[in-house]
């Protein structure tokens, strides 16, 4: 089975299939795939179905489909850059109100038209969509035959309709030129010709430019192999993700001892909540091998990547159809997943003002100071011309780009020659005058977890009350540290999500209550009841972050497996006995902090504390 599975192509793409009905695949055949590859235990009530349409259903994987020959070589040319005949988009395959349009090509009907990403298609040809549309089948069609499709508009939500004329697109998934002083890369999807134009953009420009900016704000993945190679150049050789199987199993994909590394100028990449699989996981090597930074909004979150059993490797079952299949979780070189999390930016920045923030931060090290900023962020040193950043082109994201600045990050003004002084990002927002909000609150200045609670800020994964404080020593109740928990890893409830007689479907919490209680991080407190209103207590903060920990990272779910030694017992002892292996799996990640003893209640301060120190332990926080 090994040998077998190593020679599929591992596919990390979030574009729209024809889930046509099966049948050339058998029934038979397609369980014995599914229960030998597929990454979670499959039930025998999805098994027991009579049809493969059913039984892909019943699975509810959006991502495991039958593809006819037909939509497999759309597949293909989608991934790869050939050209296909549409309207020009690609589309989640996720259903949610709508199929939601992930990117729009270049020189395309849907670019024309004024379609643009994040928009959701509700019809076609006026027939109402459901999560058992056809959606690619519905909107592809013959060169020069029109389509109408309906949206609802991301901007300001209203339904609006298009009508496209189909025609030949080409599918160009890296373009490169030079913008100022940067190397600007636009990469759309990571397919067969990805890693030879990164690398001719790389080779060509080098010489020329002070930065690069990657962007991959509507890249919905692609192969593995392809974002790896594409990381690789700007690092060398090294591991670039991991993927862990349903048995617990690793097997990882690495750049060869060849693989050359092409720069040592900084990489800044932009991305979008359209930033998926692939393009995660190139942001992520970027993240843990330190080569670059992000700008822009948390991405998608496609942490799961697929393999495609086609008559390549299973001639005996394929004749140009394929069975897309759900095999890996994969995580990030340090182990950090970014499914359903996703990518959080070194900077969070709105979409309008990304690229402007990048190029501002394009800037070559100037031979005077004056006149001149600069910025140390992760590792990284960027130079800024005070007078464009202020100018009417720039004011508006280099104002957005110091409220983003995270308590880690160093910024200096310069004056004479190579004089640098070092400024807060408040105090020169008001000697500039720029409208400036900071991302903080008023009564922290003295708490000892002051640095935590303001990261959290940066990223707006904290909230406070509605006088604007944040009120550190407040305790935190049940309902609350779910809550915070869940806006911080951006989770929602799933299919299986349980339900507690005293948690009201209406009430502010439920939704964060149901999603961590579908993912087994809490639990109920017998009778059926939940105790949202109950003040938490420091043991239970541990051991729910414990959980967190396991299902976020490679390390968290290893420590999680170990039982405790007699000599770690004796260090845990004081906690129950449910809490003493959390506690020291929280110890190891770096996240055990707070003076207070387990039985304690548990303080807002505390639990921003514990939460941002466990975020950077697992590294789902850029350093």
């Amino acid at each position: 089975m090994r040998k077998v599975l190593a020679s599929l192509l591992a596919l990390c793409l979030s574009l729209s299939l024809c889930v046509a009905p099966a049948a050339a695949l058998e029934l038979e055949d397609a369980k014995e795939l599914l229960k030998t590859y597929y990454v979670d235990p499959i039930s025998d009530d999805v098994l027991a179905k009579e049809s493969l349409d059913e039984m892909l259903e019943a699975l509810g994987d959006p991502y495991t489909v039958y593809l006819t020959a037909e939509d497999y070589q759309k597949f293909l040319s989608s991934v790869n850059g050939d050209t296909v005949v549409g309207i020009g988009v690609s589309i989640q395959n996720v259903y949610e109100d709508g199929f939601q349009i992930m990117s729009i090509l270049p020189s395309s009907p849907a670019l024309e038209a004024g379609l643009e990403a994040g928009d959701r298609i509700i019809a076609v040809n006026g027939e109402t969509l459901t999560a058992s549309s056809n959606i690619s089948a519905l909107i592809t069609g013959e060169e020069g035959t029109q389509v109408t499709i309906t949206v609802i508009r991301l901007s300001d939500g209203q339904q609006v309709d298009y009508t496209l004329t189909r025609r030949s697109v080409q599918i160009p998934i890296v373009t490169y030129e030079q913008v100022g002083d940067a190397g600007y890369i636009d990469c759309t999807s990571f397919g067969g010709s990805t890693v030879s134009t990164v690398e001719e953009a790389l080779t060509e420009l080098n010489d020329d430019v002070s930065v690069w900016i990657m962007d991959l704000r509507s890249n919905p993945g692609g192969t593995t192999e392809a974002a790896a190679g594409s990381a690789g150049l700007f690092v060398g050789s090294d591991i670039m993700v991991y993927f862990r199987d349903a048995q617990g199993n690793y097997t990882y994909t690495y750049t060869t001892e060849a693989c050359p590394d092409l720069t040592d100028k900084p990489l800044i990449i932009l991305t979008s909540p359209y930033s998926a699989s692939g393009s995660e996981l190139f942001a992520s090597d970027a993240r843990d091998h330190g080569f670059g930074i992000a700008i822009g909004q948390r991405t998608f979150g496609k942490g799961i990547a697929q393999s495609v059993f086609d008559e390549n490797n299973r001639p005996d079952l394929f004749d140009g159809d394929a069975l897309k299949v759900t095999t890996y979780r994969f995580y990030s070189p340090d182990g950090a997943t970014n499914h359903v999390v996703g990518i959080l930016p070194t900077l969070l920045i709105s979409m309008e003002n990304t690229p402007a923030a990048s190029l501002l931060l394009s800037t070559p090290k100037p031979t005077r100071a004056e006149g001149h900023l600069k910025l140390e962020l992760a590792g990284f040193t960027f130079y800024l011309d005070q007078e464009e950043a202020v100018s009417e082109t720039y004011k508006d994201a280099f104002t957005e780009l110091l409220e983003a600045l995270p308590p880690s990050a160093v910024l200096y003004q310069g004056s004479g020659s190579s004089t640098w002084k070092e400024i807060e990002p408040a105090d020169l927002a008001a000697k500039l005058e720029l409208d400036y909000t900071g991302r903080t609150f008023p009564d922290i200045a003295d708490s000892p977890f002051r640095e935590e609670i303001e990261t959290l800020t940066a990223y707006q994964l904290l909230s406070g009350y509605e006088d604007g404080g944040f009120h550190p020593e407040n305790t935190v109740t049940r309902a609350e540290f779910c809550a915070m928990i869940a806006t911080a890893l951006h989770l929602s409830p799933t299919g299986s999500a349980p339900t507690f007689t005293d948690v009201s479907s209406s009430a502010w919490y439920a939704q964060s209550v149901a999603a961590m209680a579908s993912r087994g991080f809490v639990a109920g407190c017998g009778n059926g009841t939940f105790l949202p209103n109950a003040t938490i207590t420091y043991q239970e903060m541990v051991t729910i972050l414990s959980a967190v920990a396991a299902w976020c990272s490679m390390e968290g779910y290893s420590l999680n497996q170990t039982e405790l030694s007699a000599p770690e017992w004796a260090e845990y002892h004081e906690y129950a006995d449910w809490a003493q292996v959390p506690a020291r799996n929280l110890n190891e990640l770096g996240a055990l902090v707070g003076d207070l003893a387990p039985t304690d209640l548990g303080t807002r301060e505390v639990a921003a504390g514990m939460l941002c120190s466990l975020m950077e332990g697992i590294h789902l926080l850029w350093n």
